[in-house]
């Protein structure tokens, strides 16, 4: 592997998902706040929902319910699509992590 293609591919695999949930944190912080107080469910929940906005109409899709039913259902998607993308970007983020040490050995070795 070359230099140029172990630093594009620590770019893209460590660094891009860092800043992206960093800049995501301190979007949703403000939002997240209660008496004072840190909710980390549903910061986490805030934050893993651009990682999980595709698949959250994977396996509910509203049709054949009335019109309140229907908004319930689509609530229901983004929470499962939040909590799915949570568990997305905390694999996301240990893979990053993983990322730092491969590209030292790679830099070293290549």
């Amino acid at each position: 592997m070359t230099r140029g293609k172990a630093v594009r591919a620590f770019l893209l695999h460590s660094l891009l998902p860092v800043t992206a949930a960093v800049l995501l944190f301190f979007i949703f912080k403000s939002a997240c706040m209660r008496d004072g107080e840190m909710d980390y469910l549903l910061l986490w929940i805030l934050c893993g929902l651009p990682f999980g906005i595709h698949r959250m109409f994977l396996w509910i899709i509203p049709g054949g319910r009335s019109f309140g039913g229907s908004i319930a259902v689509f609530a229901l998607n983004f929470l499962i699509g939040g909590v799915i993308g949570g568990f997305v970007l905390v694999w996301r983020l240990l893979v990053a992590a993983w990322y730092i040490p491969l590209t030292v050995y790679r830099l070293i070795a290549g």
